[in-house]
């Protein structure tokens, strides 16, 4: 074997985010050779708990559904059962009013006006009687489920704020499923029987004790040492149009390859096959965009902020897009009589974000509208995280993309980046489990 060569392992898998470490884990637990390659020096991607001081927070506003029971219980074998249920809802901050989120048919009608409220149920018994609409993007989802003028007054501005885009060409799964069974008529018919209508994944959820990056630590740690290849970035991966042969990495070292599962976006992906895809192919994936995410982090001199999750912010005037507080999740991540605030501001991928300004801004709002005073701040720390969300469009040339490299037998696509597809923690571990039992059944 080749010095600049590495010894063979049936699974290679690229990248070191939530996506390849739940891959990792069941290959692991079945015993199946593998080496994770990450660019960075260390594992979780937009997944990780930092920490400041006395103070924990996760870059994101993460959580755990309890959707798949098989997944839970091995999340919970991960972190040796320190999984906790949290019950904290989420709001809506709208003309000063707090809203529920999911929308609730009764907070609706008793803090909007009557005129507003009288078109709201209007719109709604019409969507009754169109029922077979065919729904292409979010705004006609948003439309079909609540109405025109619920919509555009906390969906459609959220979603374009957070996006950067026009929601009619922004695709369905960008909701992540949170208007999955909802309407404004479901709403009715719980306000009514008393009787939820569906599983919310806003409210009630699982979250490990000291973080969500728990997780995907408590992986790292049961691994080998030699199963991941810190500061690894992939540099060509060879095939032959039906089949990845060798892959490339950035030191020149190479290695066989036999099944390649990749979390890499999209476009690093098409960009690294060697010979080159077809140009039509390239064209498309050099088109996708990106949403690049600045997190304000505020250390404040209080036992709370909030009650809350999360707290959405849909209006344009104001500066960020969500507020979400850590020791909410869990008590540990923050001292008992101190907490913090992760304010989540969204950029396009070619915008420069002037941090002190936006820090000023953001805490100009927040005490002016009496969140909180000037004296509570005892610090704050910001984390710029580039390419973290792909706009997921309703643009159907994807699929060409997808169709070429299901071409290639050997390579197996797994990640919000990868497959554009919204997709949470439950689904990219039950995901990764598949693959694995294919690979080794293969």
């Amino acid at each position: 074997m080749s010095r600049n060569n590495l010894p063979e392992a049936k699974i290679h898998i690229l990248g070191g985010g939530p996506a390849g470490m739940s891959a990792a884990y069941y290959a692991h637990k079945k015993q199946i050779s593998f080496q994770l390659f990450e660019s960075t020096n260390q594992i979780g991607g937009n997944a990780k708990t930092l920490n400041f001081g006395e103070f924990l927070f996760d870059t994101g506003a993460h959580r755990l559904h309890d959707k798949n029971r098989a997944v839970t219980r091995d999340i919970k074998q991960i972190l040796n059962g320190e999984l906790n249920e949290v019950s904290a809802p989420s709001k809506i901050f709208y003309d000063n009013k707090y809203i529920d989120f999911p929308i609730r048919a009764k907070d609706i009608l008793n803090k909007i006006n009557y005129k507003t409220n009288l078109k709201i149920i209007s719109e709604n018994i019409i969507n009754l009687i169109r029922t077979n609409r065919r729904v292409d993007n979010f705004k006609e989802l948003a439309y079909r489920n609540y109405g025109k003028t619920l919509s555009d007054l906390f969906l459609i501005n959220y979603t374009e704020k957070l996006w950067g885009e026009s929601s009619d060409l922004l695709g369905t799964s960008i909701s992540g499923g949170r208007l999955k069974n909802l309407s404004f008529y479901s709403t009715i018919k719980e306000f009514v029987t008393g009787v939820p209508s569906s599983d919310h994944i806003d409210g009630s959820f699982l979250y490990p004790k000291y973080g969500f990056g728990a997780i995907f630590s408590s992986i790292e740690e049961m691994l080998n040492k030699e199963d991941i290849l810190f500061n690894s970035p992939i540099k060509k991966i060879f095939h032959d149009g039906k089949k990845i042969n060798k892959i490339l990495l950035d030191s020149n070292k190479e290695i066989s390859a036999n099944h390649v599962i990749s979390t890499l976006p999209l476009p690093i992906l098409i960009n690294q096959l060697e010979p080159v895809v077809p140009i039509n192919i390239k064209k498309i994936v050099n088109s996708i965009t990106y949403r690049n995410l600045s997190l304000f982090i505020l250390f404040l001199n209080k036992k709370q902020f909030s009650d809350n999750a999360s707290i959405y912010f849909p209006q344009e005037e104001v500066p960020f897009t969500r507020i979400y507080e850590p020791k909410n999740r869990s008590l540990m991540m923050a001292p008992e009589n101190k907490t913090s605030i992760v304010i989540e501001v969204p950029t396009s991928s070619n915008e420069d974000i002037n941090e002190k300004k936006t820090f000023n801004t953001i805490t100009s709002f927040l005490v002016k509208n009496k969140f909180i005073n000037n004296e509570d701040i005892l610090g704050n720390k910001v984390i710029s995280m580039p390419f973290a969300y792909p706009i997921i469009t309703n643009n159907n040339e994807l699929f060409e993309v997808y169709h070429y490299l299901k071409k290639i037998k050997n390579l197996y696509l797994i990640g919000r980046s990868a497959e554009f597809k919204y997709l949470h923690v439950h689904d990219l571990f039950n995901k990764s489990k598949q693959i694995i039992r294919e690979i080794k059944e293969y």
